[in-house]
């Protein structure tokens, strides 16, 4: 899990790859190159030197690319209803691909609004990670939440799903470094991260 002592910035950009040939005419055919994710920027503002060796030795564990790390969305932690205050007992009961909503049991009568994150692990052990593209109402405590980007196939006996803190699963883009300040009492580290989808 990224430290998250001191994010001054967590910009989540929504990315979708595609390609839309156009015609003479300026008609298109839009074409899905691939899975649509999730890039980041992150920065850090650390005054105490502590803070800023917890961040420094995370980012040098990451070994550059090469290992992956969790981060919640740090300005949107937490569901706008906020009678939602705890995730136990929450079941991930359905995913539809095709129709890019997932099912969620034992919710109680929270409402899923716009703009929620929703998270759960995956097949290969990977975190997936969306966002409420509409509200949705529970009916006997279960909702079913449209949502971007579409959902993968969760993990077969412990999705762990999560409205609260959802977790996305992140590597440091390739072929970039962080941006480290230190001048003084005034330390700060920036880096963009790309979401690592399994």
């Amino acid at each position: 899990l990224i430290p998250c002592r001191g994010v001054v910035k967590s910009n989540w950009k929504p990315i979708v790859q595609q390609a839309a040939p156009e015609t003479l005419s300026g008609a298109s055919d839009v074409i899905e190159i691939a899975r649509s994710f999730w890039k980041v920027e992150f920065e850090f503002e650390l005054p105490k030197q502590e803070d800023y060796d917890v961040i420094l030795s995370f980012l040098a564990d990451r070994n550059g690319s090469d290992f992956s790390f969790t981060s919640p969305r740090h300005f949107r932690r937490l569901p706008r209803d906020k009678s939602i205050t705890s995730d136990a007992g929450i079941t991930l009961n359905a995913v539809n691909i095709a129709h890019r909503t997932v099912r969620l049991g034992g919710v109680g009568t929270g409402m899923a609004r716009r703009g929620d994150m929703v998270s759960y692990r995956t097949l290969a052990n990977g975190y997936w990670i969306g966002i409420a593209t509409a509200d949705a109402a529970p009916v006997g405590g279960v909702v079913t939440i449209p949502v971007w980007p579409e959902p993968m196939t969760p993990h077969a006996s412990a999705p762990s799903p999560r409205r609260i803190d959802a977790l996305g699963e992140f590597k440091l883009k390739p072929n970039t470094e962080p941006r480290w300040s230190e001048k003084g009492r005034r330390r700060s580290v920036s880096f963009t991260a790309k979401q690592v989808v399994r």
